[in-house]
């Protein structure tokens, strides 16, 4: 074995690891755009549990005073 060999054997390991490292890069870059895109979907469906939640607690609040009005209307009827 002579140094050309172990030279072009270092030259391309290098290259190997040298490109690795490169897709390695690129696909954590990949995989940070779309969990970015999760994050945003995510708060995106928080907003909208939170203003289902809020129109639910409304709604129950107004058949509680609908029930208080229809029993004062009973109660005017009857006298």
């Amino acid at each position: 074995m002579d140094w050309t060999e172990i030279i072009t054997a270092g030259i391309a390991a290098l290259g190997a690891v040298g490109g690795s490292a490169l897709m390695q890069s690129k696909a954590t870059a990949v995989l940070q755009v779309k969990l970015d895109a999760l994050r945003n979907d995510v708060d995106t469906l928080s907003r909208r549990v939170d203003k289902h939640n809020n129109l639910i607690d409304r709604m129950t609040i107004a058949e509680c005073k609908i029930k208080e009005l229809e029993s004062e209307v009973q109660k005017h009827e009857k006298s």
